[in-house]
């Protein structure tokens, strides 16, 4: 009796991590909801044009959203054995019985946000892919701007006239200029007369 308690309990740690892995396997799965895309574009190995594109879906390609990252301009994706990212300008879920943009409507499909984090997410699905070896180049990207794109160039602000008058036009531009003046006073001359 006492052998086959020891049997048991030894078997209950295996029983534990096989469950925890097949849990972990399962999870992402399940969490997956059903996308549509909606206009060409590629499947990327990041959430940036940046990243190598490596399939391209076409209008009406059917795919598993697992979630998007902060701001909801890229998601994470599966198009059968393809995993990447896509702009979730292209992708549409259905809500409340309707279509509806992911990159307009993220926080309404409650969508999990995702972080992309290039070491991990490279040795999971592309590890026998042709750029996996030139990794070095997008972890530098990827270091440099973790949320896909770089951020807008700061522009100096544009110095605008005192007036209109001020501003120099082209002949032709005068031309049209004076005849729209000489319209508008014209109109104003005919509402004055009508008036009195």
């Amino acid at each position: 009796m006492r052998n086959n308690r020891m049997r048991l309990t030894g078997v209950a740690p295996v029983l534990a991590a096989l469950s925890a892995v097949l849990l972990a396997a399962w999870v992402p799965q399940a969490l997956a909801a059903p996308g549509v895309v909606v206009h060409t574009v590629h499947v990327r190995a990041g959430p940036s044009t940046e990243y190598p594109g490596f399939a391209v879906l076409v209008p009406g390609t059917q795919l598993e959203v697992f979630g998007c990252e902060e701001g909801y301009n890229w998601c994470d994706v599966q198009a059968g054995p393809n995993r990447g990212w896509v702009d979730a300008a292209y992708l549409q879920m259905p809500y409340g019985g309707h279509p509806v943009i992911v990159a307009d409507s993220g926080v309404v499909l409650a969508l999990p946000v995702v972080t992309f984090v290039l070491d991990s997410y490279w040795n999971s699905y592309y590890r026998t892919r042709p750029w996996f070896s030139n990794r070095a180049r997008y972890v530098t990207y990827w270091n440099r701007y973790p949320h896909g794109r770089p951020p807008p160039r700061s522009r100096p602000p544009r110095a605008w006239p005192a007036s209109r008058a001020s501003v120099p036009l082209c002949p032709a531009s005068r031309a049209s200029n004076r005849s729209a003046r000489t319209q508008s006073a014209s109109r104003k001359l005919i509402q004055m007369s009508l008036i009195q």
